[in-house]
């Protein structure tokens, strides 16, 4: 009646594509190009408030950053997501998964294999049971960098004239 409508498929709309930025910025970044990354990191939404989806995007640029070897800026991003993550709509176990990955990146990015102390006292208590973190989460968030595995071949059959008989 008054454009409320509208204001909230906008605002729908706008969480969406952040979401989707991030995701292909961070598929970017997995597939190792960084300049793709940052293109697909600016499509997202500028003025995203934190709480409405604007921590993924936020994130991404985390990751990306502390991956250019942009420890500072990529830090600072994020001890901002973490102190963000309260007052989105998220579970208190996918918030401390989210911490955990946080932690986890700043240690990758440390020289000293120690995040800084103002990271690790944001995520001080990061218990949470990871039976009820959300699948996409852990999927789009991995908390360790697995490469991927080609399956072993299967052994070869002796041949028929082994004399074995299986």
């Amino acid at each position: 009646m008054f454009g409320g409508d509208k204001a909230a498929q906008r605002r729908r709309d706008e969480m969406r594509l952040a979401s989707e930025a991030a995701d292909h910025a961070l598929e970017a970044l997995a597939a190792g190009d960084m300049a793709r990354a940052r293109r697909e990191l600016s499509a997202a939404p500028k003025k995203i408030a934190l709480a409405d989806g604007g921590w993924k995007p936020l994130m991404a640029s985390a990751v990306i950053d502390l991956a250019a070897g942009k420890r500072r800026p990529g830090l600072e991003k994020l001890m901002l997501v973490c102190d963000g993550l309260d007052d989105t709509s998220l579970s208190r176990d996918d918030k401390a998964y989210l911490r955990l990955y946080a932690l986890y990146r700043a240690i990758d990015a440390s020289k000293d294999g120690r995040a800084p102390r103002e990271l690790r006292d944001r995520v001080e208590d990061f218990r949470f049971d990871h039976t009820l973190v959300s699948g996409d989460l852990k999927a789009r968030f991995p908390l360790k960098k697995v490469e991927e595995t080609s399956p072993a071949p299967p052994p070869m059959a002796p041949p028929p004239s082994s004399g074995e008989p299986f």
